[in-house]
C-alpha cells in the first residue's frame, strides 16, 4: 500500500520498497533492468490504491502492455536501501496511459522514468479506450484533473 502526496503542483503516488540482494549487480548497485520491475510494482499499487485492480481489468479482457519506457539514471540504488517510487499520471488516459516516475532514496533522485502503456482488447488485440471508471478513479485521487 502506498500514499498519495502533493509535490510540485502534482499529486503523486508513493510506493516504498527495499532493495533485495538479488536486485543488485556485482558492483553492489541496483541492476539497471531491475528499475523497470520497480516501476511496474509501483504502477500496479498506484492503481490498486486508486481503486483499480489490474487483475480485474485483465479478467474483463483489457490488457495494458508497456509500449515505451525511458529511464535516466542519476545515482545508484544500493542493497538493503529503502526506496520510494513516486508516480504521477502525465495526462488523462485515452487509449494510452502515460506516467512519470521517480525512484528516490532518502529524498535523493536516483532514476527518472517515463512509461507509456496502451489499453488493448484481449480478444481483438487492438487498442481501445480506457475502461469505464478508470479515469474517474484517478480523478478521485487527484492523479488527473
Amino acid at each position: 500500500m502506498g500514499t498519495f502526496r502533493e509535490e510540485g503542483g502534482y499529486w503523486w503516488h508513493v510506493h516504498d520498497l527495499r532493495v533485495r540482494y538479488a536486485d543488485t549487480d556485482r558492483m553492489d548497485m541496483v541492476y539497471h533492468g531491475t528499475y523497470a520491475a520497480y516501476l511496474e510494482a509501483a504502477r500496479v499499487e498506484m492503481l490498486r490504491d486508486a481503486g483499480v485492480v489490474y487483475a480485474q481489468m485483465e479478467s474483463e479482457g483489457i490488457l495494458l502492455p508497456v509500449v515505451q519506457l525511458n529511464m535516466t539514471y542519476k545515482r545508484p540504488g544500493r542493497y538493503d536501501a529503502v526506496l520510494e517510487v513516486w508516480s504521477h499520471v502525465s495526462s488523462p488516459p485515452t487509449s494510452k496511459f502515460a506516467l512519470v516516475c521517480e525512484v528516490r532514496a532518502q529524498g535523493e533522485l536516483l532514476v527518472r522514468g517515463e512509461v507509456t502503456l496502451v489499453f488493448v482488447d484481449r480478444t481483438t488485440g487492438k487498442p481501445r479506450r480506457a475502461p469505464d471508471g478508470f479515469n474517474e478513479a484517478l480523478v478521485r485521487h487527484q492523479l488527473i484533473r
